[in-house]
């Protein structure tokens, strides 16, 4: 698959991620336009910046971004193929949101990335390149549900443990299983992308548990694909970003030569 080009959600996207993601009721056709509205506000060089940097204009409003290190792409090395293990205890329809956003993965990264999903027994521990899912009564997390990450280097991801608080919403657990453990996306606000059912990662004000997209969405494969089709890794910064025209220059910030 070739990548998407850097720019603007184009109106017919917008629609189509209407009638596609979400699992609502149609929407009238005040709501299709106001949407539609919002979504050409967004480019590919903001959702990059949001989705891999926690940066920019289209991150969450209440700041809440959710990325391990700002400004930082965090990921698995390129090449990687990255094991999934999912404890017993995790809902079929979970698994099943789980297995339907992995199965995104070869795409999203052009077959850069590969991920296999696969049963665990008990609540595994993760290894190298292994994102493994567990649930339990009391969450060993301040927040309902996260991701613990251990590193390689600076940026590189080794492995990623996802813990869920029963009763999670399946759409969370494909966040953060595939998401944010595999991808390694932040959070990116859904209101100035049009609506929450416009990305796998919305968050923001206003955003409940469970309302996102359940599958990565046309903006967020275009992200995806723009940033693995480019010559950088896990561990750039945003000025290596903003040197290959990923991102928007922002103010006070100068454009550097290509890396």
């Amino acid at each position: 698959m070739r990548p998407g080009p850097v720019g603007g959600v184009s109106c017919a996207v917008a629609l189509l991620l209407l009638a596609g993601c979400g699992g609502s009721d149609p929407p009238t056709a005040t709501r299709v336009g106001e949407r539609t509205v919002a979504a050409q506000k967004v480019s590919t060089q903001d959702a990059v910046d949001a989705l891999f940097l926690g940066s920019g204009p289209a991150i969450p409003r209440d700041g809440q971004s959710d990325c391990a290190l700002a400004g930082v792409w965090t990921g698995f090395p390129r090449g990687a193929t990255i094991r999934m293990r999912i404890a017993p205890a995790v809902p079929a329809s979970a698994r099943d949101a789980i297995r339907r956003v992995a199965d995104q993965v070869s795409a999203a990264t052009l077959g850069v990335l590969a991920v296999s999903v696969e049963a665990a027994e008990g609540d595994p521990i993760p290894g190298l390149n292994e994102v493994t899912v567990a649930v339990t009564e009391a969450s060993r997390c301040a927040s309902p549900g996260c991701v613990q990450r251990t590193f390689a280097g600076r940026g590189v991801l080794r492995s990623v443990e996802v813990i869920e608080p029963v009763g999670q919403a399946p759409t969370v657990y494909a966040q953060h299983a595939v998401g944010s453990g595999v991808l390694g996306l932040c959070r990116i606000d859904a209101r100035s992308i049009g609506g929450a059912g416009d990305s796998l990662m919305s968050g923001g004000p206003g955003t409940r548990s469970g309302e996102a997209a359940s599958v990565l969405t046309a903006l967020d494969l275009a992200a995806t694909q723009a940033v693995w089709s480019s010559a950088l890794a896990p561990g750039a910064a945003r000025r290596d970003f903003l040197a290959l025209g990923l991102v928007n220059i922002q103010v006070g910030e100068r454009r550097r030569a290509k890396p």
